[in-house]
């Protein structure tokens, strides 16, 4: 991926997340970017980025052929907002993954926004467990029936997303 696109993305995720959370997520979408086997989806309007989401591995101790992922983050640009983007880019995130044989796919995010799109809370564990005091927060899709029954033990993300902060959900809204 080109630096010009990179910057692109983590300026998405710098806007959509406002001047508190934004350029902290901007960073950690380029470090993400860093790592090979980031997944990234965007969505374009007017010639330009108008949302952005991340795959990146997602990986079970005890199955690791499990093909999973996490999705994070997750931005529209603030102007694009309500006008179907995120629809849009969930969308393409979702096709994406079934065409590349992803079981499932997991995030840490807002309780009232990702069930439209088939996310439901889980009970599978996160790296940081103890840091889970929202577990509605934690949510799983299952894109190969059943796979999320067959689940379970210690996890682990890309080791740049392997900090405690990104999973302590007393710091989120």
């Amino acid at each position: 991926m080109k630096q010009n696109d990179i910057n692109e993305i983590a300026e998405v995720h710098r806007r959509a997340f406002g001047p508190d959370e934004g350029p902290e997520t901007a960073q950690l979408a380029k470090d993400f970017l860093s790592h090979p086997d980031t997944i990234s989806i965007s969505v374009e309007r007017d010639a330009q980025i108008a949302g952005n989401v991340l795959f990146t591995r997602f990986v079970f101790a005890e199955h690791p052929d499990a093909s999973c992922c996490l999705l994070a983050p997750f931005g529209v640009l603030p102007a694009y907002q309500g006008q179907g983007v995120g629809r849009d880019l969930m969308q393409a995130g979702l096709d994406h993954l079934r065409s590349v044989g992803t079981d499932a796919f997991f995030v840490l995010g807002v309780p009232a926004f990702y069930p439209r799109f088939g996310f439901a809370p889980t009970d599978v564990r996160t790296p940081y467990p103890d840091l889970l005091t929202i577990p509605q927060a934690w949510m799983a899709c299952d894109l190969t029936d059943g796979s999320l029954d067959n689940l379970s033990g210690p996890t682990r993300a890309i080791p740049q997303f392997m900090h405690p902060h990104w999973w302590d959900t007393t710091e989120r809204r």
